[in-house]
């Protein structure tokens, strides 16, 4: 399917700092941290061209997500820390740097669960190598978006977490339109049930069909009132009608929004509310975390020389 490519076009999605480190020459250290991405509704677009390829729809960035810290070495490419088996992280590696780099990772919430950690970490890991390669931080976010696309985990995770805040995506893919909307909300996240792996969701052609066709609908409802609150209520609508609450996920959506809002982390067996403490107590009962909606998106927080 081609969706949307009128009103795509380069810049859409902000240059955050300086395009180049260039070759620092130095035994330096960077440090970056990445947002988690909740999506509430989208619509999957497909095409040939891996820049326009992605989703429309729109989430929140949390406050938790991915810290990465990498150095130079003189051996090959290394991954340390709780990454999984890492390889939407690797590939988007490999595809920046031929030379020797060494990156630590942190992930502080679970993969598989809608809170797109694969998106994440790869996103903080390209980013810190970017500095201490000395190569655009721009690259950073085109790498990862191709290894999240060749390694079916996400469409739009990367451009989110890149940009921050409550965003819209209203075009897709990295050279797409995005709008973002600040926002310091509080939100309470909630893992339900067993992962599931994003590929085996969207492996029915039947069912992308039904997602698209609901998906376009919350994005045209959700214009018209560009809130926290009204995402929630959308995102809720598109987890009932596509069909990607399961019976279980749909019992316990139905139990706790007779306490506030709520909906379903796409694609995930979890929750995302608006904080409350009768909605904490609810979510007591499940492994849960607090945060708050993260404005600034991906970001080198530190350069560390010898």
């Amino acid at each position: 399917m081609d969706c949307g490519k009128e009103g795509a076009g380069e810049g859409n999605i902000r240059k955050k700092r300086g395009s180049c480190h260039g070759d620092t020459g130095f035994d330096m250290k960077a440090v970056a941290f990445a947002p988690g991405h909740i999506t509430g509704f989208f619509e999957i677009c497909t095409d040939d061209n891996n820049e326009v390829v992605g989703s429309r729809g729109a989430g929140v960035c949390i406050s938790l997500g991915s810290y990465a810290c990498a150095e130079r070495t003189d051996t090959s490419l290394t991954i340390h820390g709780n990454v999984g088996k890492g390889e939407v992280t690797r590939k988007a590696l490999q595809m920046i740097t031929g030379k020797g780099v060494s990156v630590m990772l942190k992930n502080e919430l679970p993969v598989s669960q809608g809170f797109s950690v694969s998106a994440s970490s790869s996103l903080a890991a390209t980013l810190s190598a970017a500095v201490v390669l000395g190569i655009p931080e721009r690259k950073a976010l085109e790498a990862t978006h191709a290894a999240e696309l060749g390694e079916r985990t996400g469409l739009g995770d990367a451009v989110a977490s890149f940009t921050g805040g409550m965003e819209i995506r209203k075009q897709p893919g990295i050279e797409g339109e995005i709008e973002k909307v600040p926002s310091r909300k509080r939100l309470l996240i909630a893992v339900v049930d067993r992962e599931i792996r994003t590929r085996d969701i969207l492996s029915s052609d039947a069912a992308i069909e039904r997602i698209n066709e609901v998906g376009r609908e919350c994005l045209d409802t959700f214009m018209r009132n560009k809130s926290v609150e009204h995402l929630l209520d959308v995102s809720l609508d598109f987890s009932l009608r596509s069909g990607l609450a399961d019976e279980r996920m749909r019992r316990v959506l139905m139990e706790a929004r007779r306490i506030g809002r709520i909906s379903l982390c796409m694609l995930g067996r979890s929750l995302f509310a608006i904080y409350s403490r009768e909605m904490k107590k609810f979510f007591s009962r499940y492994e849960h975390y607090e945060c708050v909606i993260d404005n600034e998106g991906a970001r080198v927080l530190a350069t560390l020389f010898p």
